[in-house]
C-alpha cells in the first residue's frame, strides 16, 4: 500500500503497492503481520531460541541506553538483565611490579586488542609509567571517534608454576562496573570439573571487580590446548589453571541476573568532559582541597613521566589530553595568514628584517630548526600561524612573535590547544611575594631570559609546531620554508604549565637556602625577594645565577637596592637598564626604593 492511503478500505488482492511484509515477505503490511506480533514458528515450539531471543533484545536496549544516559563516557563495559547466567574467563593471580606484589583480579578477552590495567592497582604496585600511546576510541553505539593518550607501564603475572610472565599494559581509571560472582554455583552436579585447580577459585563473594584485562595481545600466551565441556560452562586450560566460561547449565532458564557485556573501549572519569572554570586562574588558593589535590597529584605525575634532564636543558612532552579530536594539519590556513602578514609587515623594511632577525637569532641559538619537507614522519603535523606584536615599553624585546595555538582550519576542528591539557601553573601567592619583597633591608629582581625557550620540546611532539617563513626574509617575493620548534613555545595553553612544572622539578633536586627562595619568590618567570645582609644579597646572586645556569637558564635583568648587587650585575652584563623595574604590574625605582603604579 502505497505512503498515504488509508489502510482500512481495500483487500490484499486489491492493493496497488508492489511492497511486501518484512517479516513474512506476503502482501500485507509489517504493521498487520502475525508473525511479527507473535512469533514465527521456530521460537514459539523452542523455549530456548525464544530465550535466547528475549536475552538479545534486553541486551541491545540496556547497551543503547548506557551510551544515551552516559553521552561523555566510553566504556569497557555494560551491563544487562539476562535469563541465562553467563561466565566470562575470569581468574585471580599474583601481579607483579618489582618487589611488590597483588592478587588480582583477571579478565581473559580475546575481544579486545590491548591489555589494560586500572588506576587504583598502578598506585599499589607503584608503578612506574614507560611512556603514552595513543588510542581511537568511539563510545558503543556511537559513530565518532576520539583519541585518548593512555600511559603504558609493564606488569609481571605469576602463573601456575611460580614463573613471572610480562605484559604491556594501558592504564585506565576503570574497566568495569564490578561483575556479579557466580563462581559459587560452580561443581553442583557437573562432575566433568570435579579436580580441575580453576583459575578462579570457588568463593561466595557476590561481586567480582576487574583490575587487569588480558587481550587478544597476550591472550593466546596464556591459553592452552585443552577444553572440557560438558552440561554447563566450557573449561579452557590455561597457565593461570583452567577458566570457565559459558551458560553456566545450558538449555535451563534461572531466575534473571546481571551479566556483563564487553568490548574493547575505555572508559574515563566524566570530569575530563566538564567545560574549563572561566575564573579557574582566579580561584587559585580558594579552590576545594580535592581540586588542588587532584592538580598537585598530576603535576607530580607529569614532572616524573614527561620532563627529562639532557645533560644541559630540560625536555618536556606537550600534556596532551586524554580524548582529544584528531589534529588537522592547518597547512593551508596557516600559509594564507603568513603571506598576509608578509604583506602587511613588508611595506616596513625595518620592521620585517627585525621580524626576519628573530627568526634567524632562534635558529642559531636552537629554538627552532628547518624542515626537510620530504622527510618522512609517523607523527602528527600541525601548521601554526603567527603574527608581530610590538612592545613599545620593553627594552629587551620591542618585538615579540606570536604564534596562534588556537587557529582552526575549520570551526568543527580542533586547535592545537584544544588536544591540550589546561592545567594552571603551580604559582607562587602574589600577596606574600610582595611582602616579601618589602620585608628585609636588600631587595632584589630578576627574571629568566626567554624562559619558555629554554625548556626543549620532546622529539616526538616537534612536527605539531611547524610554522612557515621567508625562506629569503629580504626579498618578500621568496618562497616560504617551513621550521619547527626544538623548544615549548609562547603562544600554546599549557605553556606557563610546562614551564613552571621543569623550573620547580630542578630547584626541588637542589638542597640548598638559595634553591627554596627561588622556588618560594618565583612567579612565572620573574624573582622578588629580599634579604638582611649585602654579603648574603651577594652570595644569593652568584649562587642563583650558577642554579638556574645548570638547566639552561639566564637570570637576567638584575636590579637591587644595593649598590654592590648593581655593580655585580653590571660586570655580568646583566643589569636591568631601564630606570624604573617592572615588578608585577608596578614600577620600583631602585635608587629611591620607592613602589609605585605607572601613570597611563
Amino acid at each position: 500500500m502505497e505512503a498515504g492511503q488509508n489502510t482500512g478500505n481495500h483487500h490484499a488482492n486489491e492493493c496497488k503497492s508492489k511492497r511486501t511484509c518484512r517479516h513474512c515477505d506476503k502482501r500485507h503490511h509489517s504493521s498487520l503481520c502475525n508473525v511479527s506480533n507473535h512469533g514465527n514458528r521456530e521460537t514459539q515450539n523452542n523455549p530456548e531460541i525464544q530465550n535466547n531471543q528475549s536475552q538479545n533484545q534486553s541486551t541491545s536496549v540496556s547497551l543503547i541506553n548506557t551510551t544515551e544516559n552516559k553521552e561523555d563516557t566510553n566504556i569497557l563495559h555494560s551491563s544487562t538483565q539476562m535469563r541465562t547466567t553467563v561466565l566470562l574467563k575470569t581468574a585471580v593471580a599474583p601481579v607483579w611490579s618489582g618487589s611488590i606484589c597483588t592478587n588480582t583480579n583477571i579478565l581473559f578477552d580475546e575481544g579486545a586488542q590491548r591489555s589494560f590495567l586500572t588506576d587504583d592497582l598502578a598506585k599499589k604496585l607503584n608503578l612506574k609509567t614507560e611512556g603514552v600511546e595513543v588510542v581511537h576510541l568511539s563510545a558503543f553505539g556511537k559513530d565518532n571517534t576520539s583519541m585518548r593518550e593512555l600511559r603504558k607501564s609493564t606488569v609481571h603475572i605469576e602463573t601456575g608454576n611460580r614463573r613471572k610472565f610480562p605484559i604491556e599494559v594501558l592504564i585506565v581509571p576503570t574497566i568495569a562496573v564490578p561483575l556479579q560472582n557466580h563462581m559459587h554455583n560452580v561443581n553442583r552436579d557437573m562432575n566433568y570439573l570435579k579436580g580441575l585447580r580453576l583459575a578462579h577459585p570457588v568463593t561466595k563473594e557476590d561481586s567480582f571487580e576487574i583490575s587487569l584485562l588480558i587481550g587478544a595481545n597476550y591472550y593466546w600466551d596464556f591459553i592452552e590446548d585443552e577444553v572440557i565441556r560438558g552440561d554447563g560452562p566450557t573449561a579452557v586450560r590455561s597457565k593461570l589453571g583452567y577458566l570457565l566460561s559459558g551458560p553456566l547449565q545450558s538449555g535451563i532458564a534461572r531466575s534473571s541476573t546481571t551479566a556483563g557485556v564487553f568490548n574493547l573501549l575505555v572508559s574515563h572519569k566524566s570530569e575530563e568532559f566538564n567545560l574549563e572554570v572561566f575564573w579557574k586562574l582566579e580561584s587559585i588558593g580558594i579552590d576545594s582541597s580535592e581540586n588542588q589535590e587532584k592538580e598537585t597529584n598530576y603535576l607530580k605525575d607529569y614532572q616524573e613521566s614527561s620532563i627529562e634532564f639532557l645533560g644541559d636543558r630540560y625536555s618536556a612532552k606537550l600534556p596532551w589530553k586524554q580524548d582529544y579530536e584528531e589534529l588537522p594539519s592547518n597547512y593551508d590556513v596557516a600559509k594564507r595568514r603568513t603571506e598576509n602578514v608578509i604583506r602587511r609587515i613588508g611595506k616596513d623594511a625595518t620592521m620585517l628584517k627585525k621580524y626576519g632577525d628573530i627568526i634567524k637569532e632562534q635558529e642559531l641559538r636552537g629554538f627552532i630548526e628547518r624542515v626537510d619537507e620530504l622527510e618522512p614522519t609517523i607523527n602528527k603535523v600541525h601548521y601554526i600561524p603567527h603574527h608581530a606584536v610590538v612592545k613599545k615599553d620593553s627594552s629587551t624585546t620591542p618585538i615579540r612573535i606570536v604564534y596562534d595555538c588556537s587557529c582552526k582550519m575549520y570551526q568543527n576542528q580542533p586547535s592545537l590547544n584544544d588536544c591540550l591539557m589546561k592545567t594552571p601553573p603551580e604559582l607562587n601567592n602574589l600577596s606574600k611575594i610582595l611582602v616579601r619583597f618589602r620585608l628585609h633591608r636588600y631587595a632584589i629582581t630578576t627574571d629568566i631570559e626567554k624562559a619558555f625557550l629554554h625548556v626543549g620540546l620532546n622529539k616526538d611532539d616537534r612536527n605539531v609546531t611547524r610554522f612557515l617563513w621567508l625562506s629569503n626574509p629580504s626579498d618578500v617575493t621568496s618562497p616560504l620554508m617551513t621550521y619547527r620548534f626544538k623548544v615549548v613555545l609562547f603562544g600554546a595553553t599549557c605553556s606557563p604549565f610546562i614551564l613552571s612544572a621543569t623550573l620547580l622539578k630542578h630547584l626541588q633536586q637542589t638542597n640548598s637556602n638559595t634553591a627554596r627562595m627561588l622556588e618560594r619568590d618565583l612567579y612565572v618567570d620573574n624573582i622578588l625577594t629580599s634579604i638582611d645582609r649585602e654579603s648574603d644579597a651577594l652570595n644569593f646572586f652568584e649562587q642563583a645565577r650558577e642554579m638556574m645556569s645548570k638547566a639552561g637558564f639566564n637570570l637576567r635583568s638584575w636590579n637591587s637596592n644595593s649598590i654592590k648587587v648593581r655593580q655585580q650585575a653590571v660586570s655580568q652584563t646583566v643589569l636591568d637598564t631601564d630606570t624604573d623595574t617592572k615588578v608585577l604590574g608596578m614600577r620600583w625605582n631602585s635608587n629611591t626604593d620607592y613602589l609605585f603604579y605607572p601613570h597611563k
